[in-house]
């Protein structure tokens, strides 16, 4: 009787703690949180011609990615992968579309900021331009760049 007891207060405890194994939030994004700037692209398929097109223009500026600390994460109706050399995702599909509120047959791009919070959605594809003003326009990237210069000027940053 006592392990019955044991193992049923073992499953409960799994069952309770299981959403937050991902992360605080349950999506699996606190793996980047405060690292990289994770860029949800959701599409239905691998095959989507909006996923082409949002693949080419970000690959046509990597420095400015690299720079902004972007990581681009495919996020199809079950798998999740990423571009460009980003980090491997701790995220679910599943958790990720729950968690941004996209259904499995839509296209969305999602920019999500150090903080885990969405900055930008779009339901078509979005230009590099366009997500490094949004970016750029941050506080904490505007702090980056200020720390930047003031090590290029060597003062020593606060």
């Amino acid at each position: 009787m006592k392990a019955r007891a044991v193992a049923a207060s073992a499953f409960l405890v799994a069952l309770v703690t299981a959403p937050f194994a991902k992360g605080e939030d349950g999506s699996g994004l606190s793996s980047v949180r405060w690292e990289y700037r994770p860029l949800l692209i959701f599409t239905p398929s691998e095959d989507d011609p909006r996923l082409s097109r949002q693949t080419t223009r970000l690959a046509d500026d990597a420095y400015g990615m690299r720079d902004r600390r972007l990581a681009v994460y495919v996020v199809e109706r079950r798998r999740v992968f990423t571009l460009f050399g980003a980090p491997a995702p701790q995220a679910s599909a599943k958790l990720l579309r729950r968690r941004f509120g996209v259904a499995d047959e839509t296209f969305k791009v999602v920019l999500v900021g150090l903080d885990g919070g969405a900055k930008l959605t779009a339901s078509e594809p979005v230009d590099a331009a366009q997500l490094f003003d949004r970016i750029d326009g941050m506080p904490m990237r505007r702090r980056e760049l200020e720390q930047r210069r003031e090590r290029e000027r060597g003062k020593p940053s606060p």
